[in-house]
């Protein structure tokens, strides 16, 4: 798993951005559907997670899946 800081997250829309830690300066998207053990109110900006990735066909961008909060 990759590690991260949460650029946004909007819990209106259930989307936001997740900056990685490897620093090729490209933020991730999230989506709600991909968090696990946390709610998108959990998602301030600031906050440490863990993540993978999937590249996303549809956009021909990769995104956050699997995103749970660092204790």
């Amino acid at each position: 798993m990759r590690t991260g800081t949460v650029v946004s997250y909007s819990v209106e829309k259930g989307w936001g951005f997740i900056r990685p830690d490897y620093g090729d300066g490209k933020d991730l998207f999230v989506h709600i559907s991909d968090l696990r053990g946390c709610a998108g109110a959990d998602l301030v900006s600031g906050t440490r997670v863990t993540f993978g990735i999937r590249f996303n066909k549809k956009r021909s961008k990769y995104r956050a899946v699997e995103v749970r909060l660092i204790d």
